[in-house]
């Protein structure tokens, strides 16, 4: 005898043509939040001075700002889903629930982005590290 949590396939609607949720629900804001984790650190290094100051700079600012979009987009995500953006980020606790979802994707988001941000010297021009 089964549970309840192993019949159901693992890969369905195979064949279909139809999107497959695992991939939408997991995969794809996973890769979302790698993107933007480069694209931050990437955006912000050229603003920052070319020392080890601006190194550390480089990582803090660009963390604040993945967290910032990471929160965006699970809201966004609650609103596709069918929940109203006006009730769900119309208290603190909804802020504070989607700061929180941000702040667990770090996760994901925070290698990647240490690994941007320590190889940003290789793009310096002006200071050789």
């Amino acid at each position: 005898m089964t549970s309840g949590v192993f019949r159901q396939p693992l890969v369905r609607n195979l064949g279909t043509g139809q999107c497959d949720p695992m991939l939408v629900s997991l995969a794809l804001p996973a890769i979302i939040l790698m993107i933007a984790a480069v694209a931050a650190a990437r955006a912000l290094e050229r603003l920052m001075p070319e020392s080890l100051l601006g190194l550390a700079l480089t990582f803090v600012l660009s963390a604040v700002l993945t967290w910032a979009l990471a929160s965006g987009l699970f809201a966004l995500l609650y609103y596709w889903r069918g929940a109203s953006l006006a009730t769900t980020l119309g208290e603190a606790e909804g802020w504070r629930h989607m700061a929180g979802l941000g702040l667990k994707a770090a996760v994901i988001w925070a290698p990647l982005l240490a690994l941007t941000v320590a190889t940003a010297p290789r793009r310096w021009r002006h200071n050789v590290w």
